[in-house]
């Protein structure tokens, strides 16, 4: 019977890995489509420039909020990794614990 091993210095890694992507790319997409308003400055008069503008608006805060959420999921890997090493240390405890027990009987 194998046991599950789980490296959580590599867990934690990744998960800070997610989170500074999940900045950069919330960086990132707060501009990406700064040209934007140029074509509307080109139709401000027209319908469809404040259409563009909404348009444009509803997809970058749509895809900030996909970098947010990528951003949590690294903290939560973080904190899997956390609750790991903390059942572990819990485990040796109680394993010293019984052993040092035995060890006055």
């Amino acid at each position: 019977m194998s046991d599950v091993q789980v490296d959580t210095a590599k867990v934690r890694g990744t998960g800070e890995d997610m989170k500074a992507l999940s900045s950069d790319t919330q960086r990132r997409m707060r501009h990406a489509l700064d040209s934007t308003d140029d074509v509307y400055r080109d139709h401000m008069f027209w319908e469809c420039g404040n259409h563009l503008l909404v348009c444009r608006d509803t997809w970058v805060d749509h895809m900030v909020g996909l970098a947010k959420k990528m951003g949590d999921l690294g903290e939560r890997l973080q904190d899997s990794a956390d609750s790991y090493d903390a059942a572990d240390q819990e485990a040796v405890s109680r394993l010293r614990a019984a052993m040092t027990d035995l060890g006055r009987h």
